[in-house]
């Protein structure tokens, strides 16, 4: 993720040309779920729920509509 190099605005922050400003790579990975792979009965249901919703409402606006 880019941020602002604070250290090189810090020591150039008083120069009569302006601050140097720069991005930089702070090296942290994205966040991500640790899971050894498998699926977790939690995010099982919550799928399932997740499915029944949109099944629930692609076959109301196809039946009603």
């Amino acid at each position: 993720m880019l941020e602002l190099d604070n250290v090189t605005y810090a020591m150039t922050r008083d120069n009569a040309a302006g601050p140097i400003i720069q991005m930089v790579d702070n090296g942290l990975p994205p966040m991500d779920v640790p899971t050894d792979g498998n699926a977790t009965r939690g995010g099982l249901i919550g799928y399932a729920i997740a499915y029944s919703l949109a099944f629930g409402v692609v076959a109301y606006f196809i039946l009603a509509v």
